[in-house]
């Protein structure tokens, strides 16, 4: 095999001049590769080209333009190499006769792709230049020999790292360590602590989610508000899923196949991210990634013409003619145009509904799964529980030497214990979405103040609303169009 002099310039001494040595090769091409870098980090593969680059010029090869570079490109793992597979593309239209690389670890680092590039180079009698290692000619055996070798030291050593690695992995996943990589949204860098308004943005978004909210509106929500993600940047649909996703939010972490406990604070219970995670794996649910709603009844209510559950969308129509820009907003039927209405009457109406119902006293029993076993039973202890916290509160008021520190806490324990009772009744999907109001003091208030996603999940959860053609011409808004109908347990 022909070695050429290295001659060059020495690094202490930038000034002295190039030597250059006659060379064969007349279409050199150099190929750069870091496999990882920060996003926009190039420093790695601009020294590797500096340096291919320099030596292209000791030994007189040109390059003429035939540069490829992939940057963040991991070459072991088998990940996409673009520029690498024009550069083979080059080879066997026979416009390049030898590689400069700076180790020829750059090059290959996988058995396979090793193989099948040194066949791709020795049947077009192309050679490597390494910056840190010898001159290969493809085209002998002793070279394709070298090469091997040469590989199989890379590949040893790449896969002797990850061993360690994967070792180190696995004691901190026994240790119950957080994982390493990117910071999580609503944890420090390291894992170990979180970021308390952060987190409490994640703890919002699970129970929005349970409550009924989909994915694009809390997405809007947070950009509104200016909460950026971790990487400074607004959230998508895709981000927030990425979030309600994430087992590590639960205090969990995968590996190999299985999820294990960490020791790091959790932002939400286990049952509470599996309950998540179920709803969006859920292929019955609708999950486009689109905007989302705009109007109350948009794809709830149903037409009333058509009558066989055929559901109502939105749109809009322009004003008077001569007038522009000004539209009304109407719902219509979802397939025919027998049925166009203006959503601003409607929708108050439905408003109206549903904030008498839940200002009722009896709206906490909406809460109740009355199909549980031991239901009846529940109830009753909790009609004896709040008996006994009037009694008590009459007591007190009568006696006047009555202690208040020992009234409070009377109260206080027999309080807790009704909870716990309400809580073996409550219906879970049920409660995440009607409790924020049936518990206000001000319901009105409440229904006002919760997002479009969170109103319609309470107009589905407590009734069926189909549109009935309204009057014809100018004739005033008539309630009755609009019929409101219980679901079963919400009357």
């Amino acid at each position: 095999m022909e070695f050429y002099g290295w001659g060059g310039r020495a690094l202490d001494a930038p000034t002295r001049p190039i030597l250059q040595c006659v060379t064969p090769f007349s279409k050199g091409a150099s190929y750069e590769r870091i496999s990882k870098a920060d996003v926009g980090d190039e420093d790695g593969v601009i020294r590797q080209g500096e340096d291919t680059a320099e030596l292209a010029e000791r030994r007189g090869i040109p390059l003429q333009g035939r540069r490829f570079r992939d940057n963040d490109k991991s070459a072991t793992h088998g990940k996409h190499r673009p520029q690498y597979e024009l550069l083979m593309a080059a080879v066997q239209r026979g416009e390049v006769d030898v590689i400069i690389v700076y180790m020829l670890g750059r090059l290959w680092r996988n058995r396979r792709e090793r193989a099948e590039g040194i066949e791709i180079l020795r049947k077009h009698e192309v050679s490597v230049l390494c910056v840190k290692g010898p001159e290969l000619d493809l085209t002998t055996a002793a070279g394709r020999l070298l090469a091997g070798l040469l590989g199989e030291v890379d590949t040893f050593e790449v896969e002797q790292m990850s061993e360690r690695e994967q070792r180190e992995m696995r004691q901190r996943v026994e240790r119950g360590l957080p994982p390493g990589g990117p910071r999580c949204f609503g944890y420090s860098a390291d894992g170990a602590e979180l970021v308390e308004d952060e987190a409490a943005e994640v703890k919002n978004c699970f129970h929005a989610l349970l409550a009924g909210a989909t994915l694009s509106g809390m997405a809007a929500g947070l950009n509104e508000r200016s909460v950026l993600n971790r990487n400074g940047k607004p959230w998508s649909y895709n981000a927030i899923r990425g979030v309600l996703l994430n087992e590590r939010y639960a205090g969990l972490r995968h590996y190999r196949g299985e999820l294990h406990p960490g020791k790091w604070p959790v932002i939400v219970d286990e049952a509470t991210w599996r309950e998540a995670k179920h709803l969006l794996e859920d292929k019955g649910r609708a999950t486009s990634p689109g905007p989302g709603r705009r109007w109350l009844l948009s794809g709830i209510a149903r037409c009333g013409v058509c009558d066989d559950g055929t559901t109502v969308t939105s749109g809009s129509r322009g004003g008077p003619k001569g007038t522009r820009g000004l539209t009304t907003p109407l719902y219509r039927c979802r397939t025919t145009k027998h049925l166009a209405r203006g959503t601003e009457p409607i929708d108050l109406t439905v408003e109206e509904y549903v904030i008498r119902r839940l200002s009722r006293p009896d709206a906490v029993d909406l809460l109740v799964d009355e199909t549980a076993p031991g239901t009846g039973e529940l109830r009753a202890k909790a009609i004896a529980l709040r008996s006994r916290i009037r009694s008590l509160t009459d007591a007190f008021a009568d006696d006047d030497d009555a202690d208040a520190a020992e009234f409070k806490a009377a109260t206080l324990r027999i309080k807790a214990r009704l909870a716990d009772v309400e809580a073996q009744m409550a219906h879970p999907q049920r409660t995440r979405i009607l409790v924020d109001i049936v518990t206000a003091e001000d319901p009105a208030k409440a229904w006002k103040d919760l997002t479009l996603d969170r109103q319609r999940a309470v107009v589905e959860t407590l009734a069926t609303v189909t549109l009935l053609p309204g009057r014809p011409g100018r004739a005033p808004f008539d309630p009755r169009s609009v019929r409101i109908e219980p679901l079963q347990g919400m009357g």
